[in-house]
This record gives structure tokens, C-alpha cells and sequence, in this order.
């Protein structure tokens, strides 16, 4: 996962996607200079690609957020797919890998590429977001109205170039574009399937808002907005002439659809991966797009799950269908592909994300909000199965400073290997426990609360 300053991307790159998607509704975009080989049942449809970048210091960066807007001018129909990004897919060129880092890759081309070879569809055209633009463009529309379903709350003092701090109550309120960010770069403990669930709540609130007639005077505000935070193959004319369309000829009876890549998480050697089902996920698309399937279509379908099914060496369709779960590399291709992850990665973890402030600005206090505390450390009980007493102390010492809280230490039945164990809902704890300076087997399961969130059995192969 890459942490640090990526969610400000995507939600730029949510907004794009609604903007774009209302105002295509209306308007048939002018088709590119190259035309794509059209899929016979998808004619008459245009796919865009919605990317939220993660640019970094000496780095293309990767894609934090992706998404398709599927458009059907003449059935008045909209459609968003969300694509996790641990999807697991075959990156042209690369191999098999996570979604998101065909855009370190190859960039944009090379991200498109990819998607159509995984979902079968041709993508027309491209955004490129970053993040600057958001807060002007839910600004420029006066805002957007949320249901906030429970209460968020969340302190990391080392993100958001000098903290960032959510706080926000259950109830339906009024936000401006910095409290909307809030609420969709809130994490819980269904780490970024939750994120994504929440990010299509807030796409339908942008999508009722863009609704209202009264938008037709603030189309040039947010064209303009829009166009200042993408990089695009469709000009600010283009933008423009859609919003002003979309805003004054769009019916009561038009809707928005918003779905994610039908899957799995699951864990491979501790790398964290959405493992798409192939025949679901294309059924989904057509009907998401409103087309009636083919049996060439399906067919197509059944090749892409075979090749999924090779490569895991097992069926991929219930590959971690019973919750986020270890699974074991049975494959070369599946290795290499850990491999690569893996690599990619920790080049992440070593290069600093860009601030999304210039040189000049100064970290800014949050408005409005409560004294910002200290991250909670996790809560960790150490069991020293290692067979050497002093193994105990001395990895409470390491876990201690590595931000943790050790509650307790005791001995165990011998072990070979060192093994954590978290809650199999817990996305944070999986997360948290990459920092522990030792080699480790993450288990998934169940923890008490009373010995914490994550209990760590030391085995043999400790300080080897």
C-alpha cells in the first residue's frame, strides 16, 4: 500500500470521473485520431479511464485510484467501475503484478493497455489527476451533501505534509471540498474496499448535486477547475461544451451505477492482492454497460479464468473467497509475480511522495479541529516459543521501538518459524506489522481484545 499523500489524488480523480461521466451522458465525445478496434457488442459506448496519480521525487509514480466511466448517450445510462489497486493483472511487457503499477510502468499508455487486456473492453480516452484541483472543483459546485455513517476518526502526524487529522460525526452535513476530504480518505478496518465503498457514496452525492439546473452558470468555474487538475486527450472546449450540455438537458430519470471488480483479497507470501473472478467481472461489465452478452464474449471469459486458474495454480474464483487469507505460491509465474510486487513496493517505501504544497507553503493547521494526538500504537502480546529466554525481552525491545505497545510476554510451545497473527478483518494491522524488524509468517484469525491487536509467537528462526 502506498500511504503517504496518495488519497488526495483520488479523489481528485473521483471528481473527474463524476464531472466527465454527467456531462458524457449527453454529449457524444469527438472520437480520437486513432480509432479503436471495436468489441461488436460494446459499439456505440465510450470507456474513460480515470487516473488518480501518485507522483514522486525522481519517480513516474504510481495509480492510487482507477476507474472507467462507461458512457451510453443513446440509453441515457452511466456507469463507474472501480478497480481495486492490488488488482491482480498481466501488465504487457512486464508480467503479472498489482494495477497500479503499470502506471510506473509505462504511464498512462501502458495503464490503458493493461485494462483493456483485463477487462476485455476498449478505453476511448484518458484523465490524468492530481490532487490540487479537488477542493476548488466541490468548491465550485457549492459543495456536496453526506450521510456520514459513523463516526471517523484518524490522526497521522506523518502524513499530509505535517498531519493529517480526520474528525468527523455521524449524521447527514454539508461539505465543503477540504471536509469531503475527510470523508473519503478515511480508512477503517476494511482498508481500501472501504474506501472504495465510501468513494462511490460520494460519487453519487457529486452526480445529484451536477443534476441541478441551476449548475448552467457554474460550468465555465468548474471546466475551468477540472481542466487545471487533469491531463487529458479531450480539450477544455471539450469539458466545457459537456458540462454546459449535461447541465441543462439532463432528465430526472438519469442515474448513475457504480460498481467494483468482482473478487477476492487475498494474501500471497504476505503480499496483499484483490484476485479478480474473471467470468463475474465480465458478466458485470455487461451489465453495467446494458449489453446482452455473447457467447464469443463469454467464451472470452472463460479464457481469461483459465489463466488466472494457471497462474495460482488452484480456482481462481475462490482464491480468498472466505475472507483475506495466506495462499500458498504454487506456480514460477506466481513467484516471479510476488517478486516483482515486492520490489516494487519498497522502491514506494524509499521514494518520498511530493508534497502537495510548493516549496514555499508551510503546513497549515487544521481548521476547526481538536489538538492533534499521537497515533495510537498497536497493542502486541509476544509468546517466545523460540526455545531461548532471552528472546523474549529482547524482541519486546525491538517491537517497543518499532512504535509499538507490547501488553504482555510469556512462553510457549516450540516453533520453527516466527508467526503473527491479526484479525482476518483487520487491514491495519497487516499494514502496521511490515514495520516489525523481523522476518515473520502473517497469520489471519482471530485476536482478543485483551491481548491486543496483533500477538507475535517467536520461533526458532529468531535472530538467526
Amino acid at each position: 500500500m502506498f500511504t503517504r499523500l496518495t488519497q488526495y489524488k483520488g479523489l481528485a480523480a473521483l471528481l473527474a470521473a463524476i464531472v466527465l461521466a454527467a456531462a458524457g451522458l449527453i454529449y457524444a465525445l469527438t472520437p480520437p485520431a486513432v480509432k479503436k478496434e471495436q468489441v461488436p457488442m460494446y459499439q456505440g459506448k465510450r470507456n474513460i479511464m480515470v487516473l488518480g496519480v501518485d507522483r514522486r521525487i525522481d519517480d513516474v509514480g504510481r495509480s492510487d485510484t482507477l476507474f472507467v466511466a462507461m458512457l451510453d448517450t443513446q440509453k441515457n445510462r452511466i456507469s463507474l467501475l472501480s478497480v481495486p489497486r492490488d488488482t491482480l493483472v498481466k501488465i504487457p511487457g512486464h508480467g503479472w503484478d498489482k494495477v497500479n503499477h503499470a502506471y510506473a510502468f509505462g504511464g498512462h499508455a501502458l495503464s490503458q493497455k493493461t485494462l483493456e487486456g483485463f477487462l476485455g473492453i476498449p478505453i476511448n480516452n484518458y484523465l490524468l489527476v492530481d490532487f490540487r484541483g479537488f477542493v476548488d472543483l466541490v468548491n465550485a459546485i457549492g459543495g456536496v451533501d453526506i450521510d456520514v455513517e459513523k463516526p471517523m476518526q484518524y490522526q497521522d502526524p506523518y502524513d499530509d505534509n505535517g498531519g493529517l487529522v480526520i474528525n468527523l460525526q455521524p449524521g447527514r452535513q454539508h461539505m465543503d471540498g477540504t471536509t469531503a476530504i475527510q470523508y473519503v480518505r478515511y480508512r477503517d478496518e476494511e482498508g481500501d474496499i472501504g474506501r472504495v465503498r465510501r468513494q462511490q457514496k460520494f460519487m453519487q452525492a457529486i452526480f445529484a448535486k451536477l443534476r441541478g439546473t441551476n449548475l448552467v452558470t457554474k460550468a465555465p468555474e468548474i471546466a475551468q477547475a477540472l481542466y487545471k487538475s487533469v491531463e487529458t486527450d479531450l480539450s477544455a472546449g471539450d469539458l466545457l461544451s459537456l458540462l454546459v450540455t449535461f447541465t441543462k438537458n439532463v432528465s430526472g430519470t438519469s442515474r448513475l451505477e457504480t460498481a467494483m471488480v468482482q473478487g477476492s483479497p487475498a494474501y500471497l507470501d504476505d503480499i496483499s492482492y484483490w484476485i479478480p473472478n474473471m467470468t463475474a467481472l465480465r458478466q458485470q461489465l455487461a451489465l453495467l454497460s446494458g449489453v446482452q452478452a455473447t457467447e464469443t464474449y463469454r467464451q472470452k471469459a472463460l479464457a481469461a479464468k483459465r489463466e488466472y486458474d494457471e497462474l495460482l495454480g488452484t480456482n481462481s474464483a475462490a482464491a480468498g473467497a472466505d475472507g483475506k487469507q495466506q495462499l500458498p505460491i504454487k506456480t514460477e509465474a506466481m513467484k516471479q509475480a510476488v517478486e516483482r510486487t515486492r520490489k516494487m513496493e519498497q522502491e514506494s517505501k524509499e521514494t518520498p511522495a511530493v508534497s502537495p504544497s510548493t516549496e514555499n507553503d508551510k503546513p497549515q493547521e487544521p481548521v476547526g479541529m481538536p489538538p492533534q494526538p499521537v497515533r495510537q500504537p498497536l497493542r502486541v502480546s509476544i509468546v517466545n516459543c523460540s526455545e531461548k529466554p532471552q528472546n523474549g525481552e529482547r524482541a519486546a525491545e525491538e517491537v517497543r521501538s518499532a512504535g509499538f505497545t507490547v501488553v504482555s510476554t510469556s512462553t510457549g510451545s516450540p516453533v520453527d518459524h516466527t508467526q503473527v497473527l491479526i484479525n482476518a478483518s483487520s487491514s491495519l494491522a497487516a499494514s502496521r506489522a511490515q514495520s516489525l524488524p523481523f522476518a515473520y509468517q502473517l497469520l489471519r484469525g482471530s485476536v482478543s481484545p485483551a491481548t491486543g491487536d496483533m500477538i507475535i509467537y517467536l520461533g526458532r528462526d529468531y535472530e538467526k
